[in-house]
């Protein structure tokens, strides 16, 4: 299936001057105040334009910006002002776009064209030559028409150095390459887009990752591409942006899942860009993301969930009007349809997309894929044949590599079923060669990385809010004080007055006996306010406590990331001064990549876990051999690995050398133990009194070379087993009898936080 993708919304126009994004009621304001000059001319226009590119802007809206405009294609005549009646004249075209009347949006803006040529005002030619190049459609020779007039505005932004404007027709370019299947052309755009807007520092970039993530998608660069989008979902949501543009947001970020075969993640998205659509009522992405929820349901052979999602779509049948999206709905019917095994009803949509093949352009490959998988389903193999080589040819022009993958998974089997073997062989080969260099590697390793970095920034942020709220607290501490030191100064008066009183009542028994009186009432009073006093004290002793305790969990947190990132520097470092040839440089690669697994499953167990100061031994060892057990296919070697860990915590200083050590030993083992055959690898962790642990990592393979001399060793995991376990403060030892035998003893530090908390 061709993934179904939300364009962005066209970068707002630059038509009012330098006026910046203002609120209606505040551009309003503005308006009923100002002078009958241009900066009013500019004001009306900016405010025109606030209130139609507004969201869910109805008729309405677009009456008061028309309103508007003419008001300031009135002024603008009356003080002969060229170029304000140009930009009158595209906000006009703007509003006729909006209307749905094109042609007379086209003729309005060449006028503005016209108007800004007549006094030399490239800035403005520009912006016409967009307004003119979006009356087209995106379809065809008039999308080939569209991005030339948008590549014309391009280039005077940049020899006039409007780099912004610049950077945002890029963009917008990018989107239409995108729609286009030019999907390399359009990261070049989006590259040189993305450089000039850090060249002026500008931050607002989720538009633009998120584009990124979709066209490295398409190229099967799905690393790179979870990489943008999560870059996308970080940045609007740290914004807290609430647009429709978080529906187009949310819809890729899907897809990437959905290319990296991680389809339940994929409706996690799917559902939220869907909320988005229904908080809009924007109904032609609810078309589009109900269609690619029923394909993840489909991928994940849950064929009654995806024809569920389908018959959604009958609901919005005036949407579904062109070839293209009959194409696309017909051809997942036929797919879910196959899976149910109603091979009938299936046929009956297979028959409807060769009805369409003839307007099908570049959508012929998902005919051929229907032709295809339903050939293959029902056993008439040589049918498959024909398609299957269309399929090829077309999809090599277009580069898209998971749908290479797919046909050559669907020409195995179609080889298999006739008995053709050899062949059958080939194109399974073929098939794993596409997936396992596009996806495997992201899936098993990069994805994680970026998982964990992306929860780990969250944490950051939750740790942040919580001191802030913390801060709160104790200003609120603060008010209370002064409250009481008011109420304080306001008993002393009280006080002073009764005493005053008391010496006037002296004059008389019964005068005397009303002082008593009162006395025992302030008495009560005083002592209320001293128990409130105690009260207040110790929530305010509560409060600094809990505020010196998040304070250094934060600061704690990012210093232990920043060393141990210095550390995997470091290691990647000497890891290549040993490289001698591509044979090395793959192994040492490995070796690498392994360290710093190591090593981020140390921070994935510290922020996975509600305890961040340390880490529990026996889980994180088991996790780690697990790791090492599928990196080197160790079941088909008959490895077998024995864990005896006692229930040990270290704390980050100490977990990180650790791990790097074991993960060396355990590599050592697996790769020069067992040359001959299987074996054993034991790993013990004991305790050895209160403070001091030994680690042994032993095995029954062939041993130590004759004349070992641990003193001479200088191989890089021997000198790194023995300066990390410097680290640790601990003692190396290495021996030879049947097998090899490491042991590291050390002692276990005291946490940081319980040490700082103590000497408090």
């Amino acid at each position: 299936m061709k993934f179904k993708l939300l364009l962005l919304c066209f970068a707002a126009l630059f038509i009012t001057g330098n006026i910046n994004a203002q609120s209606s009621t505040t551009l309003l304001t503005q308006v009923q105040k100002s002078k009958a000059d241009t900066g009013k001319v500019k004001l009306l226009l900016a405010l025109s334009r606030t209130i139609l590119l507004k969201s869910g802007a109805g008729p309405k809206e677009i009456d008061s910006s028309y309103r508007f405009m003419k008001q300031a294609e009135q002024l603008s005549v009356q003080l002969n002002d060229i170029k304000g009646q140009g930009h009158t004249a595209l906000m006009a075209a703007m509003i006729s776009n909006k209307k749905g009347d094109h042609k007379a949006g086209a003729d309005i803006a060449q006028k503005g064209f016209d108007l800004f040529k007549s006094i030399d005002d490239q800035p403005g030619m520009a912006e016409a030559y967009i307004i003119i190049g979006q009356h087209y459609t995106n379809d065809g020779a008039d999308l080939d028409k569209k991005m030339a007039y948008y590549k014309k505005a391009i280039d005077i932004f940049l020899k006039l150095g409007i780099t912004e404007r610049a950077a945002t027709t890029m963009t917008d370019l990018g989107d239409l390459l995108t729609l286009q299947g030019k999907y390399e052309e359009s990261v070049k755009n989006l590259r040189a887009a993305l450089n000039l807007y850090n060249s002026i520092g500008f931050k607002d970039l989720q538009g633009l990752y998120d584009l990124l993530g979709t066209d490295l998608t398409y190229l099967g660069d799905a690393d790179n591409a979870l990489k943008y989008e999560l870059m996308a979902i970080r940045l609007a949501e740290g914004h807290r942006d609430t647009s429709l543009q978080m529906c187009t947001i949310y819809n890729r970020l899907a897809l990437s899942y959905y290319t990296l075969r991680k389809w339940d993640q994929a409706l996690i998205y799917f559902d939220k860009a869907i909320a988005v659509a229904k908080k809009y009522k924007d109904s032609v992405s609810i078309v589009v993301i109900t269609g690619n929820e029923a394909m993840a349901y489909y991928k994940l052979e849950q064929p009654v969930a995806a024809l569920s999602k389908l018959k959604i779509l009958n609901n919005y049948a005036s949407l579904i009007n062109n070839p293209d999206k009959k194409i696309e709905m017909y051809y997942v019917y036929c797919l879910v349809y196959i899976q149910l095994k109603q091979y009938k009803m299936a046929k009956v949509y297979l028959d409807k997309l060769d009805l369409l093949a003839k307007d099908a352009g570049n959508q012929i490959t998902e005919i051929y894929r229907g032709h295809i998988s339903y050939h293959v389903a029902t056993g008439e193999y040589k049918k498959a044949y024909a398609y299957l080589q269309k399929n090829e040819d077309a999809l090599k022009d277009g580069k898209l590599l998971p749908f290479l993958a797919q046909n050559q998974l669907y020409w195995f089997k179609a080889d298999s079923g006739l008995g053709k073997y050899a062949s059958a062989i080939k194109h399974y080969q073929r098939y794993k060669m596409l997936v396992d260099s596009n996806y495997r590697f992201a899936n098993n390793k990069h994805t994680a990385f970026l998982q964990i970095e992306f929860e780990t920034e969250k944490k950051n942020n939750d740790l942040q809010l919580q001191a802030k709220d913390i801060q709160l607290l104790k200003n609120t501490e603060q008010l209370q004080r002064s409250q009481v030191l008011a109420a304080q100064t306001s008993r002393n008066m009280f006080i002073g007055g009764s005493c005053m009183l008391a010496l006037l009542l002296a004059v008389g028994y019964n005068r005397y006996r009303l002082k008593q009186h009162v006395n025992m009432k302030l008495q009560v009073q005083q002592d209320e306010i001293n128990k409130q006093n105690h009260a207040l004290q110790q929530l305010n002793s509560k409060q600094e406590g809990l505020l010196t305790e998040k304070e250094w969990l934060l600061k704690e947190v990012h210093h232990r990331v920043k060393n141990n990132l210095q550390i995997v520097m470091s290691l990647l470092s000497t890891q290549s001064a040993y490289l001698e040839n591509n044979a090395a440089a793959l192994e040492a690669i490995t070796g690498s990549q392994n360290r710093v697994s190591a090593i981020a499953l140390i921070h994935h167990k510290l922020y996975s876990s509600s305890n961040v100061a340390a880490i529990k031994m026996p889980t994180y060892v088991a996790d780690l051999v697990d790791n090492l057990r599928d990196c080197f296919d160790t079941g088909k070697r008959r490895i077998r690995f024995e864990l005896l860990i006692d229930p040990i915590e270290l704390d980050l200083t100490q977990a990180v050398p650790f791990g790097l050590i074991l993960n060396e030993a355990i590599t050592n083992a697996i790769k020069y133990a067992f040359q001959d055959g299987g074996g054993i690898i034991n790993i013990g962790l004991h305790r050895s009194n209160n403070n001091s642990v030994l680690l042994t990592i032993a095995d029954n393979g062939k041993g130590l070379p004759e004349n070992f001399d641990l003193r001479k060793a200088t191989s890089l995991g021997m000198e790194m087993m023995k300066a990390l376990s410097k680290q640790l403060g601990g003692s190396f030892t290495i021996k030879g009898l049947a097998g090899v035998t490491i042991a590291i003893e050390f002692q276990i530090e005291e946490l940081r936080r319980k040490t700082t908390l103590e000497s408090d």
